[in-house]
C-alpha cells in the first residue's frame, strides 16, 4: 500500500487505513459531474482523503486548438521523425493546473489532465485513481503511469461511449459501471463490470410541483429537441419548458432561440443549480434522448412524483422502470405527441405513473449512502490487493 494512505482510529482503537482517492474526469457540469461530486462528499464524510483531476471546460481556447493540432500531427506523422516535436509540445500542454473547490471539494483543472496527472500524483500520492467521463487518449497515458507506478485503477464507465475503452488494450484493475446495460456491454467483451449506480442526492421540495408544464432538461440534438418543435405545434396548450444543464452555444442555443421565438408555448430557463427549483412547476419530465444513457433528472423526477416519457434505449428504460412511458427512440413526432397527450388528457393515467414513479425513486439500491459504502468497499479491496 502507498506510504501515503492516511489512518483513521475506529471506536476500538484499532487503526484501520483510509485510502487517498484520486478522481480524475473530463466533466464537472451536468449531471454526470454534479454525481460524481456527490459520491465523493459522502466518502468524505465517511473519513476519505478525496481529490479530483478534471477538464478545464472552456477555459484556453487557443491552447486547445493547439493541442488539438499537435494531438492530429502526432497521429498522422506516427513513425516519422517530425512526429517527435509535434509529440513534446503536445505532451506539455496543459501540465499547470489551476486550483479551485467545487462543492467543498478540492478540483484541480487543466486542459489536458492527462498531462497533469504525473505532477498530480506526486502532489497527492493517490492510493487509487478513479477514471471517468475522459477520451481515450486520457485513458491510455493514465493507465500507463499507473501501472508503471503500481497505482490501482477503477474505470467507472458512466455513459455508453465509453465501453471503447475495454477495446484500447489497457484494461483497469477494477471496472465499475452505473447501469445494468453497461454491466452487460462489458460482459459482452469478456469484461466483468461491478454495478455501482450514479449517487443522486434529491433536493427536497418544499411544496409538491404544480404539474403546470412539460419540462426537458438539456436541450440538445442528442437528447431529443427535435420533438419539441412538431409536439408543440400539436398541443399549444401544453407549456413547454427547456431548461439548461450544460452550456448552450453553437448551433444548440440557435435551435432553442428559434424554438422559443416559432412556438408561444416554448420557454428557455438558463441553468438553475438546485433540481427542487428546476421541477418546481413540471407535471413530466420528457426525454426523448438518442444516446442510451442513463441521466439523473430521471431520478430527480421520480422523487419529485413526475412520471417520466423517455426513449426505449435500454440505459433510459431501466432508469424510467414502471414510473414513466418509453417510446421507441426512432419513432416520429406523432408518437411523442400522443404519449404526452396521455399524461395531459387522462389524470388517472397521470395519477398512476406518478405514484408508481415515487415507489421507483424509493428503492434501496439507489439511496446514496447504500452507493457510497458499496464503493467505498471496493475501492478498499483494491487497495489491500496492491499490498
Amino acid at each position: 500500500m502507498n506510504t501515503a494512505s492516511s489512518q483513521s482510529t475506529v471506536a476500538t482503537g484499532a487503526s484501520v487505513r483510509s485510502p487517498r482517492l484520486l478522481f480524475v474526469s473530463s466533466v464537472t457540469e451536468g449531471g454526470s459531474g454534479r454525481s460524481q461530486r456527490e459520491l465523493a462528499a459522502v466518502l468524505q464524510d465517511h473519513g476519505r482523503q478525496v481529490r479530483f483531476l478534471v477538464d478545464a471546460g472552456d477555459s484556453a481556447r487557443s491552447q486547445r486548438w493547439l493541442l488539438s493540432e499537435c494531438t492530429d500531427a502526432t497521429i498522422r506523422f506516427q513513425g516519422r521523425a517530425v512526429e517527435r516535436p509535434f509529440d513534446l509540445v503536445r505532451q506539455r500542454l496543459g501540465a499547470k493546473t489551476a486550483t479551485r473547490d467545487i462543492d467543498g471539494l478540492h478540483h484541480e483543472s487543466t486542459i489536458a489532465p492527462e498531462n497533469a496527472f504525473e505532477q498530480s500524483i506526486r502532489r497527492w500520492r493517490p492510493d487509487a485513481v478513479v477514471v471517468s467521463s475522459i477520451t481515450r487518449v486520457t485513458w491510455r497515458r493514465i493507465r500507463t503511469i499507473c501501472r508503471q507506478r503500481s497505482i490501482p485503477t477503477a474505470l467507472y464507465l458512466r455513459e455508453a461511449p465509453a465501453i471503447g475503452h475495454l477495446t484500447a488494450g489497457l484494461f483497469p484493475d477494477m471496472l465499475l459501471a452505473n447501469s445494468g446495460t453497461l454491466v452487460d456491454d462489458a460482459d459482452r467483451l469478456g469484461h466483468r463490470a461491478l454495478l455501482i449506480p450514479s449517487v443522486v442526492q434529491i433536493d427536497p421540495m418544499e411544496r409538491p410541483p404544480s404539474g403546470d408544464v412539460l419540462l426537458l432538461v438539456n436541450p440538445l440534438k442528442s437528447h431529443g429537441v427535435h420533438v419539441i418543435g412538431p409536439l408543440a405545434a400539436a398541443r399549444p396548450d401544453i407549456p413547454i419548458v427547456l431548461q439548461e444543464s450544460w452550456s448552450l452555444s453553437g448551433q444548440d442555443r440557435t435551435e432553442v432561440e428559434r424554438l422559443v421565438r416559432d412556438h408561444p408555448n416554448v420557454t428557455f430557463r438558463a441553468f438553475e443549480p438546485r433540481p427542487g427549483t428546476v421541477f418546481r412547476d413540471a407535471r413530466a419530465l420528457l426525454a426523448p434522448h438518442q444516446v442510451d444513457n442513463r441521466p439523473r433528472t430521471i431520478l430527480e423526477a421520480q422523487a419529485n412524483g413526475l412520471p417520466v416519457v423517455a426513449s426505449d434505449l435500454p440505459g433510459l428504460a431501466e432508469a424510467v422502470g414502471d414510473g414513466g412511458q418509453l417510446v421507441k427512440a426512432d419513432a416520429g413526432p406523432e408518437e411523442w405527441v400522443r404519449a404526452i397527450g396521455r399524461l395531459w388528457d387522462q389524470p388517472s393515467h397521470w395519477m398512476n405513473l406518478s405514484d408508481r414513479a415515487r415507489m421507483h425513486a424509493g428503492r434501496p439500491e439507489v439511496r446514496p449512502e447504500a452507493i457510497a459504502r458499496r464503493f467505498g468497499e471496493l475501492i478498499d479491496d483494491l487497495v489491500d490487493q496492491q499490498d
